[in-house]
């Protein structure tokens, strides 16, 4: 029985016939109008799950984060992580600034069932595209504000980036070691990446509530707070009134547990959790007496902090006398839990993550093969996708506003030529890779006839 249940699973999850399954978000268009990570990021959830998602930027401008790469590290001409954040959307050059622009913005709006941005609190509002002038024209619409501090309250004012939401919600002040005065930023935007993830559930629950009731709503998504929500320390202090304290890398629900180094200098993550995982562990390491010493023997004695710290030593003693090959070797007959503390490179080329689909190697018409994250969202029937990578500033200008907005070419090339809409300067991150020949781009140079993807 086992056997075929897990032959079911892997035929119902098999990564290669997900392009012939439906979209869970397919009729759903999201005017994307926010910048950077947290916005686009909740934006591009929506658009792995078959939202029609459309990228406002500033002509010859475009998002900050397009050239924004990790050390100047620039992909044909693009920023990696730009493809990571905005894949599956269309992406087009509007000026706000100019009242032309703020019409066209307002008449996307006006089709779009979700709004997103993410800019400084009220500052939409000022440019005339907030969701006051939004509902206006859409009663039924969703308008989501992501900020750092919201859109009310004494610091709905103040600046706010990843960092910034970290230290506010007190997720620094939980990292570190105990005795210490240093703490650490948790890294690669996790600030951005996980509340972007909570604000794409919100917009689900709304559209969910306007399925039922037919009204819309305006959310306001406090980056500071989504973080907060993922400490408990405020309610254990005000429970115990005493601070939980900052553990390091150990669990503080199990021991022993830790990362702890081979000895050819690679990491691994333990972390026992019940007392038969601790005699397998014991086991495993030939010291079977442990598990029969009373110091040891429960759970919640193991827990205690002088017996914790000599089951960590004598875990990082095992784990340090032996090779990477050994333990991994351990690993694959243990049944406890052990596992290699794995780099960004191992991950991109792990086959039981590119098996599953949670890596790809996707090969796109512009940019060719990217490795790149699958969904997130492991769906039988309506699983998440990745359709394109993204493309230069402005590259579907024309095929939105013809199809959705039903411009025609002379009225586009005026705007053009008044600067309301426009593509991208020569700046890498906005211009396509030097080898593509855009002049014969049909999607660029969409002509209204068909509906080209």
């Amino acid at each position: 029985m086992p056997n075929d249940y897990f032959s079911d699973m892997a035929e119902m999850f098999e990564p290669s016939k997900t392009a012939e399954k439906s979209e869970a978000l397919k009729g759903i268009r999201v005017l994307d109008l926010s910048h950077m990570i947290f916005g686009p990021k909740a934006a591009n959830i929506l658009a792995e799950h078959g939202a029609e998602v459309i990228k406002v930027e500033v002509p010859y401008q475009g998002d900050y984060w397009r050239s924004a790469t990790y050390w100047g590290k620039y992909w044909k001409h693009s920023n990696p992580m730009w493809h990571f954040i905005n894949h599956s959307k269309y992406f087009v050059g509007i000026d706000v600034k100019y009242p032309k622009g703020k019409e066209l913005i307002l008449k996307l709006a006006e089709q779009s069932d979700i709004v997103i941005e993410n800019f400084a609190s009220g500052t939409v509002e000022a440019w005339g595209i907030g969701y006051t002038q939004t509902r206006v024209v859409n009663p039924k619409i969703i308008y989501a504000s992501l900020s750092t501090f919201g859109q009310s309250g004494p610091s709905r004012f103040f600046p706010g980036w990843d960092l910034l939401a970290q230290g506010a919600s007190g997720v620094i002040s939980s990292t570190g070691y105990p005795g210490t005065e240093h703490f650490f930023k948790v890294p690669d935007f996790y600030g951005d990446f996980y509340p972007g993830f909570f604000a794409a559930m919100m917009i689900m629950m709304a559209l969910n509530y306007r399925e039922t009731t037919g009204e819309g709503q305006y959310l306001d998504i406090c980056q500071a707070e989504i973080l907060m929500r993922s400490l408990f320390q405020f309610t254990y202090s005000s429970a115990t009134g005493e601070e939980l304290g900052r553990t390091g890398s150990q669990d503080p629900t199990t021991a022993p547990s830790g990362i702890f180094k081979s000895s050819d200098g690679k990491f691994f993550a333990l972390s026992i959790g019940t007392d038969e995982q601790f005699q397998m562990l014991c086991k495993a390491m030939q010291k079977d007496d442990l598990a029969e010493d009373s110091r040891f023997s429960s759970a919640l004695e193991r827990l205690v902090p002088e017996n914790a710290g000599q089951l960590n030593q004598i875990a990082s003693d095992w784990i340090g006398s032996r090779s990477s090959e050994q333990i991994l070797q351990i690993r694959k007959t243990c049944r406890f839990p052990l596992s290699e503390v794995e780099d960004d490179v191992q991950i991109s080329q792990d086959n039981w993550r590119r098996q599953r689909g949670s890596v790809v190697e996707f090969d796109d018409p512009m940019y060719k093969k990217l490795v790149m994250a699958g969904s997130a969202a492991m769906m039988t029937k309506t699983p998440g996708r990745i359709k394109w990578l993204t493309r230069p500033l402005g590259y579907h200008n024309r095929y939105v506003l013809k199809t959705r907005l039903g411009l025609a070419e002379e009225e586009i090339r005026k705007l053009e030529k008044e600067h309301v809409v426009g593509t991208w300067d020569y700046r890498v991150g906005q211009r396509p890779p030097v080898y593509y020949n855009m002049e014969e781009d049909k999607l660029f140079h969409y002509d209204g006839e068909g509906d080209v993807e």
